[in-house]
């Protein structure tokens, strides 16, 4: 291999290897997103990650005296759903600044589920020269 070719492909190389960090990083950004809903006055709080799971329900004892066990649920699944709709907003937001402008703004409209642009960075092959 002559000199040109080996330093374009060292070039070719770094830039795969930082690209490839770049996405590891996005989806470290993105699998780190939270979103907390709460009522108004705070008896009831959920928190969910990007893709709408629960990580935490917290309940002040006074949410248990104003509310029936049908309203404390309603409230519960009404507060999920908000968190989830604003955590996926956030995680829509991080993985479009990663990707090219066609792509990064049908994610933001809606068009696409963030999922779909996560592949397993931690399976992609490193490149290097030896």
């Amino acid at each position: 291999m002559d000199e040109t070719t080996e330093a374009s492909s060292r070039d070719v190389a770094a830039d795969y290897g930082k690209r490839l960090d770049e996405l590891r990083q996005m989806q470290r950004d993105v699998r780190a997103v939270t979103a907390t809903a709460r009522t108004r006055d705070g008896a009831v709080a959920v928190e969910v990650g990007p893709r709408g799971e629960v990580r935490d329900i917290r309940f002040k004892a006074q949410a248990y005296s104003r509310m029936n066990p049908n309203q404390l649920a309603r409230t519960t699944m009404q507060l999920i759903e908000e968190a989830s709709r604003e955590a996926a907003e956030r995680a829509r937001r991080i993985a479009a600044d990663f990707l090219p402008g066609e792509l990064g703004a049908r994610l933001l409209d809606g068009e696409d589920d963030v999922a779909v642009f996560m592949p397993d960075a931690s399976s992609m092959p490193n490149v290097g020269l030896e």
